[in-house]
Formats: C-alpha cells, sequence, structure tokens
C-alpha cells in the first residue's frame, strides 16, 4: 500500500513513517497512524533513543553461529556456555518460539 492510500492528507515524512510501520508483521494501516502519531508528539530525547535502539540492533545483533539466536557475538550466550551439555539441542522455528 502507497503511503499516499494510508494516508492521503498527512505530510511526505509522516506519510513515509507509516508506511515503514505499516510493512512490519502484524501492524495494520491503523496501527501504523497510531505509532506515527504517537512518536511525534514523544520528545525529542525518546524519539532519538528509540531510533538508536533500532540502529544498535541491526548493527550490532547478528544470529548464533550454531543454533541462529540472537546474538552480539559469533555464539550466542547459551551456545557459548561452557556448562552447557552439548549432546542436547532444542530447535525452534524463530528466536521467540
Amino acid at each position: 500500500m502507497a503511503p499516499s492510500e494510508i494516508a492521503p492528507s498527512a505530510a511526505p515524512p509522516v506519510a513515509r513513517l507509516i508506511e515503514a510501520f505499516h510493512r512490519l508483521p502484524g501492524i495494520g494501516p491503523k496501527i501504523a497512524q497510531r505509532l506515527t502519531y504517537h512518536l511525534i508528539r514523544m520528545p525529542q530525547e525518546e524519539a532519538e533513543e528509540f531510533a538508536a535502539a533500532i540502529l544498535g540492533v541491526k548493527d550490532k545483533v547478528v544470529l548464533c553461529e550454531t543454533c541462529a539466536n540472537l546474538s552480539e557475538s559469533q555464539e550466542c550466550v547459551i551456545c557459548s556456555d561452557l556448562q552447557r551439555d552439548r549432546t542436547k539441542i532444542c530447535v525452534v522455528e524463530e528466536p521467540l518460539d
């Protein structure tokens, strides 16, 4: 859905942010609008922290080479644990499972 379809009267930066939220899984156009308007009303410092958190995840978080869990290093905390029983594994589809 194009930004103009979601918020036809919105300023272009607002429409772009609504569209960006709408591309996230489970976020429909109304929730995308609510999130956008919440960010607009958010104090500048909080908005900058939010943006930095997103960029931090993109810059620093990778998938563990062993199990594909989220990690800041090649191996996640679980796989790098020397006390772990390496003869057993837990298989999940996604890290949140």
